[in-house]
C-alpha cells in the first residue's frame, strides 16, 4: 500500500477528523508528523482566547502519529532519516514554518522522495513592501520550485503560488475542511430545541438571530460586528445577536454592547461540540475579520446550512459565497455596509431554498473530496 506522510506543526480542530476518516477509508497508509506539540499530545494555550481550546468532538485519533519532542524538533537530520525509514510515497509539508519544514525539503528531494506543499498564503494577506517584502519576492520563487507539488487550501492560496514562483507544479487541492455530516447531523439536532433554546437567552422564534462564533481579538473584529448590530437595530427592531466567544477584547465587547445587552446573548467560550448547537439557531452567521486567509467557522456555518456574511478579508469568501445564494460578501472594516448587508439577509429567515443551496455547495468541500485529491497526489495522477 502506498503511504502519505504529512508534516504538520500542531494537530487543528478540523484536520484530525479528517486523518481519522483517511485511515478508514483512503487507500493509502498515513502518518502524521508533528513538530510543534513540544511533549505534549493536547491542544495548547490559545492566547487569543485565554485558554486551550476545548476539542472535546475528538475523542480519539485512529491514524498514525508521531510527536516530536522538543530536542528531536531540533534535530532536522534525525527527523529525515525518520521520514525516510517509513518510505512515503509523498511527503506533504504544512507551510514552510517553522523552519524545521523548510530544513526537510532538500535532504528529502536528495533522498528521491516526492516532497509537496500545503499553503494558505494569499496575495491580499501576504506583506511584500520594504527590505523584507523585497528579499521576499527574491527568494520564495526558487523556494517554492522546490517542491514537486502544491496542495493549496482554496483558489487564492493556489493563485499566490502560481504568481510568487512564476511557475506552475501538479496541484492538488488540500482545504480546510470540516466535517460536514458531522456538523449537519449535530446542528439538526439542535434545531429540534430551537425554540426552547431561544426562549431560555430570552429570545423569540421569530426574532432575526444574527450569529457570531470568533475569538475575542483584533484579528476577528467582534467589535466591528457589535456596531454593525447596533445600527441593525435601528432598521430591525426584532434583531438579536448571539455572539460566541472570548478573549482579550471581552472588556470592549461589553462596553460595546453597552445598553442592548438584552437584545444580545454572550454565552462566553463554547466547547467544539456545542457549536452546532449556535448554527442551529442562526438565520445569519457573520464572519467579520479583516484579514483572514481561510476562515473554517465559514464552513462550519454553511455545512449546517446556514448563510454567511462574510468580510471581504476572509479568504474563504472566493470560494464558498455564492453570492446572495449561500451569503454575500461585504467590505473589511465597514460596520456600516455589515449593517446594510444584514438588513438584507433578512430574506433568508426560514428559507429552505438557503439552506440546500449552503449544502449544496458544501458538499464539493469535504472529507471525501480531500481524499479523492490526496489519492490523485500520492499516485501521481
Amino acid at each position: 500500500m502506498k503511504r502519505l506522510l504529512i508534516v504538520q506543526n500542531v494537530p487543528t480542530q478540523f484536520d484530525v477528523p479528517l486523518y481519522n476518516s483517511l485511515a478508514r477509508h483512503a487507500n493509502f497508509a498515513l502518518t502524521v508528523v508533528y513538530t510543534q506539540t513540544a511533549d505534549s499530545a493536547g491542544p495548547r494555550y490559545d492566547a487569543e482566547i485565554g485558554r486551550a481550546p476545548q476539542w472535546d468532538h475528538i475523542t480519539s485519533e485512529s491514524y498514525e502519529r508521531i510527536d516530536l519532542s522538543a530536542q528531536q524538533a531540533r534535530r532536522p537530520s534525525a527527523v529525515v532519516a525518520m521520514i525516510a525509514d517509513k518510505r512515503p510515497d509523498l511527503v506533504l509539508i504544512s507551510g514552510y514554518y517553522p523552519p524545521l519544514h523548510r530544513k526537510l525539503v532538500m535532504p528529502l528531494k536528495r533522498l528521491q522522495f516526492r516532497v509537496g506543499l500545503r499553503s494558505d498564503n494569499t496575495l491580499a494577506h501576504s506583506n511584500f513592501s520594504g527590505i523584507k517584502g523585497l528579499a521576499k519576492k527574491l527568494v520564495l520563487p526558487f523556494w517554492l520550485r522546490r517542491y514537486d507539488c502544491w496542495h493549496p487550501v482554496g483558489s487564492l492560496a493556489q493563485e499566490y503560488l502560481e504568481v510568487v514562483s512564476r511557475t506552475q507544479r501538479p496541484t492538488y487541492l488540500f482545504p480546510y475542511n470540516v466535517d460536514n455530516s458531522w456538523c449537519l447531523q449535530r446542528s439538526d439536532a439542535f434545531r429540534e430545541q430551537r425554540d426552547e433554546l431561544l426562549s431560555s437567552m430570552g429570545f423569540s422564534p421569530q426574532d432575526f438571530i444574527v450569529l457570531g462564533i470568533m475569538k475575542w481579538h483584533a484579528r476577528e473584529d467582534p467589535l466591528l460586528l457589535i456596531r454593525a448590530f447596533r445600527t441593525l437595530l435601528g432598521d430591525i427592531p426584532t434583531a438579536r445577536l448571539i455572539l460566541v466567544g472570548d478573549g482579550p477584547l471581552r472588556p470592549a465587547v461589553e462596553t460595546e454592547i453597552g445598553d442592548i445587552g438584552d437584545r444580545v446573548c454572550l454565552p462566553g467560550y463554547a466547547p467544539y461540540s456545542e457549536l452546532p448547537k449556535y448554527y442551529a439557531l442562526a438565520d445569519v452567521f457573520v464572519h467579520p475579520a479583516p484579514g483572514e486567509p481561510w476562515g473554517v467557522s465559514v464552513n462550519e456555518a454553511m455545512a449546517c446550512g446556514v448563510p454567511v456574511a462574510v468580510s471581504s478579508g476572509v479568504g474563504s469568501a472566493t470560494d464558498l459565497v455564492v453570492e446572495g445564494e449561500t451569503g454575500v460578501v461585504f467590505p473589511a472594516h465597514d460596520s456600516a455596509a455589515l449593517a446594510h448587508t444584514l438588513g438584507a439577509c433578512m430574506r433568508w429567515k426560514g428559507s429552505v431554498s438557503t439552506r440546500n443551496a449552503c449544502l449544496r455547495k458544501m458538499a464539493n468541500w469535504s472529507y471525501e473530496q480531500s481524499q479523492a485529491s490526496l489519492e490523485r497526489a500520492v499516485s501521481g495522477d
